[in-house]
């Protein structure tokens, strides 16, 4: 049975607010097998907690996109049986609907033996996922700038260092992102947006020249995270420990809950005194140390279809 891995991502590193996303090291396995039908059989296991995730066929992302991409090459829809193994936490802020957005949409293309070019590919997906910092990353790996340009979203990647790791602790609770977004307020400050821009293109800076020490400011923020933090117990003292700690930056992951450190050195130090504050809220977390994903599944489709 042909398998398919997609990254968990994170998105937005700080100031970034639905333009930065970063592939990592943690993926959720999607195992296709083609049917002779036109029948749709998706099994979703969460493997966190070795239990299957019961969801209807109309709200789940996998059918959806798997649908979306036969409608877009203009073919009958073939059946298939796919298992998606998700080892990346639900709605914490780690990419896991894009994932089953690209999960799908490229189940589709190996079913189907026809790959899309990687700009419809993206516009599909986007549709979908209705921004592209997650699903973009997903699909091409790295560290994407995303952008529209031309009626189209586009990207510049940056491969990120394996030296770097990346903390993720995660809170034992959900925070849907629909919530998370009603939350930011309806207007935002020229000054706020100033220093956005700012850190953004210091944090790419910062990825492409390889001097981390600027993250601390670079992942700064003014957009989003002010408001959402107000949503998660202890946010500024995790950050505080990491930093204290030796984190090169700190920030919420996505929408959150999750809040993601890199550092080159003392990850279990950071880790643990950052699991120490929300513990001391009487809130548990799991932490994952992992590594930026580079790889592109594009890539991956392309040499196995073509």
């Amino acid at each position: 049975m042909p398998q398919i891995k997609v990254p968990a991502t994170s998105a937005n590193l700080g100031p970034g607010y639905d333009t930065l996303g970063l592939a990592l090291s943690l993926y959720n396995n999607f195992k296709v097998k083609k049917r002779d039908d036109q029948q749709l059989k998706i099994k979703v296991i969460d493997k966190n907690q070795n239990k299957t995730i019961k969801i209807a066929n109309s709200d789940n992302l996998v059918v959806l996109a798997y649908q979306k991409y036969f409608d877009f090459i203009n073919q009958d829809l073939r059946g298939a049986e796919i298992i998606e193994e998700m080892y990346t936490p639900l709605a914490r802020g780690l990419g896991s609907s894009s994932s089953a957005i690209i999960g799908g949409l490229a189940a589709a293309a190996m079913v189907s033996g026809t790959l899309i070019s990687e700009k419809d590919f993206i516009q599909l997906a986007v549709a979908l996922e209705k921004h592209p910092d997650n699903v973009v990353p997903a699909l091409v790996g790295g560290l994407t700038i995303n952008f529209y340009c031309n009626n189209n979203y586009n990207y510049y990647k940056i491969d990120v260092e394996q030296d770097l790791d990346f903390i993720l602790v995660v809170p034992d609770f959900e925070l849907k992102t629909e919530k998370l977004r009603q939350v930011l307020p309806k207007k935002i400050s020229y000054s706020g947006a100033i220093s956005n821009l700012g850190r953004v293109s210091l944090l790419t800076a910062a990825f492409i020249n390889k001097e981390y020490h600027l993250l601390k400011t670079a992942m700064e923020d003014q957009l989003h995270q002010p408001f959402r933090k107000k949503l998660i117990k202890g946010f500024d003292q995790v950050l505080k420990a990491a930093y204290d700690s030796g984190a090169y930056g700190v920030a919420l992951s996505g929408a959150g809950p999750t809040i993601l450190a890199c550092t080159a050195e003392n990850s279990e130090i950071i880790a643990d005194n950052m699991k120490a504050v929300f513990e001391s809220h009487f809130i548990n977390t799991a932490v994952y140390k992992v590594k930026a994903c580079n790889q592109s599944l594009y890539q991956i489709l392309k040499e196995e279809i073509s």
